[in-house]
């Protein structure tokens, strides 16, 4: 299982790389995901805490976020519904393997916590190992928001466009669905992406949710939150 992971993961990122160096080259011009990581893991990275602290990562998969985090100075859990895929031993990262609507993590508390492109697959059954769950993204929301500490925020980076579900692979948050995955969160930064002309570039709310989603394709949304 690990070296399934391990190596699915390199075929992602040099899937990725390929498609930046082919997309442009499509005749259909059709958009693709090509650097839709870079946006969301900079603009995690430029807003993680430094010094002393707590960081969950939600959705850890490699670890990339959670080395990130332990070497600015965070103890860090790196929660995953899967077996690690953790290539590296730091004393400040400890993986959890469970599933965040089991509340494994009861009783604590962290001051930072990175969502990053995880829980929109939470409750698609047959993703990572996912049960059926209609809304089970809200749930693990909710859940996340209890873990926080006081004065805690969440990273938080998730598919916009028009709402969607595409099963298996990811919800796509719109007009509808998207208040209701920040209920009880106040957003104290905010940013849209949005890939057009074969770059992602930023845009404004109205256009990043007027986005045609699908199971391969939608525009970005990037959040700082706190409780409210």
């Amino acid at each position: 299982m690990r070296l399934r992971r391990r190596a699915a993961a390199a075929l992602h990122h040099a899937g990725a790389l390929a498609q930046v160096a082919g997309g442009r080259l499509r005749p259909t011009g059709d958009p693709d995901l090509a650097g839709d990581r870079w946006v969301e893991w900079s603009f995690v990275m430029a807003r993680l805490a430094e010094g002393d602290g707590r960081t969950l990562d939600f959705g850890a998969d490699i670890g990339f976020l959670s080395l990130a985090a332990a070497q600015r100075g965070h103890d860090v859990v790196a929660l995953d519904r899967l077996p690690s895929a953790l290539d590296f031993a730091h004393p400040r990262v400890r993986h959890v393997q469970a599933d965040i609507l089991d509340r494994p993590l009861a009783g604590e508390r962290f001051d930072q916590i990175v969502n990053c492109s995880s829980v929109e697959h939470v409750g698609l059954g047959g993703r990572y190992g996912s049960g059926s769950a209609t809304d089970g993204d809200l749930e693990a929301m909710a859940v996340l928001r209890e873990r926080l500490a006081p004065g805690g925020r969440m990273l938080l980076t998730v598919p916009v466009g028009r709402d969607g579900v595409h099963a298996p692979v990811h919800r796509v948050y719109g007009e509808q669905r998207l208040p209701r995955l920040l209920d009880g969160f106040r957003a104290d930064e905010t940013q849209f992406w949005a890939k057009q002309d074969g770059a992602w570039r930023a845009v404004d709310r109205a256009v990043a949710l007027g986005v045609a989603g699908s199971a391969s394709f939608y525009a970005l949304g990037l959040f700082v939150l706190s409780a409210a």
